[in-house]
């Protein structure tokens, strides 16, 4: 039996966002009195002006055949050079930069001496909903997600946002995973991800 939710609904609960009528897009809750009702139509053509940024898709379609705003793509290549690739549809990411400094106090003086080390590592937060086309329980989607958790590798997250941020060849490793409850949802299964960025570094010895 298929049952009828709201995925917005459903990823406010977890992360505390709700999404626009326009699926797949989420931003912060309206102000209040500016909601003004949920009559929209569903887009059945690509409108997108901007589809490709960097070579990465703006726009896709989910399994339901509609548009959804920044597909994000966790693909990983095995030792016999096969890609596997997992979509987790209408997901929200956000992404932390800081930088290691080291900070020196003045001595009878206000504030501190701060040398810049370097660039550290991007923290990356994703939010996703995984659900199955059938009504059953998604159930591969998830062992292909917990196949991702257990390589002791890095893998490679592909959305217009990390191309935009991240350097060419950089990947991330899954730091923490968590299945929230969904109660009341029998054909899906919401999940968060924590990564961390991994550089790639070339060792020169003389």
């Amino acid at each position: 039996m298929k049952h009828k939710y709201n995925i917005e609904h459903l990823l406010q609960s977890i992360i505390g966002y709700k999404g626009l009528p326009y699926p797949g897009a989420f931003f912060p809750n309206r102000p209040a009195g500016s909601y003004t009702g949920d009559n929209f139509d569903i887009p059945t053509s690509p409108a997108p002006q901007q589809e490709l940024v960097k070579g990465t898709r703006l726009y896709k379609k989910d399994a339901l055949g509609r548009w959804y705003f920044m597909p994000v793509f966790i693909r990983h290549q095995d030792i016999r050079g096969e890609d596997h690739t997992l979509e987790l549809e209408n997901a929200v990411i956000s992404i932390t930069g800081t930088k290691n400094i080291v900070r020196t106090p003045l001595v009878g003086r206000r504030g501190s001496v701060k040398e810049l080390i370097s660039i550290g590592d991007y923290k990356i937060s994703v939010a996703a909903f995984i659900r199955s086309t059938d009504g059953s329980y998604p159930e591969a989607q998830i062992a292909r997600m917990k196949e991702l958790y257990n390589i002791n590798e890095s893998v490679e997250l592909i959305c217009v946002l990390t191309d935009l941020l991240l350097d060419e060849g950089d990947r991330v490793v899954i730091t923490d995973i968590q299945y929230p409850p969904t109660p009341g949802v029998e054909d899906g299964q919401a999940v968060t991800i924590e990564c961390e960025t991994d550089s790639p570094f070339e060792l020169i010895l003389q």
